[in-house]
């Protein structure tokens, strides 16, 4: 099976999407994809990485498996394709299923609160680990507090800086460790439970 994974990301700078790619590349290597990993497609902004999944749908065989995966932008208490009709008006592509859509809730940097040992390690000398929220449901910590918190935790960091989603969000997240963002989130244990069964 030739997996893709549209993911919202990466802007409109070539660097930046790079990064993007190799970030979740470094991800799911860890999460056990190694020899079969799926192709990352960095696709920019929200409206424009749902765009470009549908072009990949439309044009997909039946050895391809395309999957869609943006930020969630809030709580989500329906289905993926459901959440996403009512957060975005977007419609599911003739024939998909609930599993090709995945999101990441509330934001992709609420994965980084699962493994602080993992924050601490990256921004070094000057991290305040205290300033995260010490919950463990870190799918339930609104988008509008996960970035505020990420730049107070680390406002005192002189190797990295403060915490700046262009510079530091994809570095960050190749340094995770999956298990424990599979632990705090049921949406990425979803994801990387897919990939696991879809990649051959």
């Amino acid at each position: 099976m030739n997996v893709k994974v549209y993911v919202e990301g990466g802007g409109d700078r070539p660097e930046l999407r790079t990064k993007c790619r190799r970030g979740f590349g470094a991800f799911f290597r860890k999460a056990g994809l190694v020899g079969r990993m799926p192709k990352i497609v960095a696709g920019g902004g929200r409206q424009k990485t749902y765009e470009k999944f549908c072009v990949a749908v439309a044009g997909a065989t039946r050895d391809d498996f395309i999957v869609l995966l943006v930020d969630s932008e809030g709580p989500v208490a329906d289905g993926p394709w459901a959440h996403l009709k009512n957060c975005d008006n977007w419609e599911e592509p003739a024939g998909e299923l609930e599993e090709n859509a995945h999101l990441m809730v509330q934001c992709m940097e609420a994965w980084f609160l699962a493994d602080k040992d993992a924050l601490a390690s990256y921004f070094g000398d000057g991290f305040n680990k205290r300033s995260l929220p010490r919950r463990q449901d870190i799918e339930n910590v609104p988008k509008r507090d996960v970035e505020r918190q990420l730049k107070k935790a680390t406002r005192r960091c002189k190797r990295k800086g403060t915490y700046h989603k262009s510079r530091h969000s994809f570095a960050v997240l190749a340094e995770l460790s999956p298990d424990r963002v599979v632990a705090g989130s049921p949406h990425a244990r979803r994801l990387v439970d897919t990939l696991l069964a879809k990649a051959s």
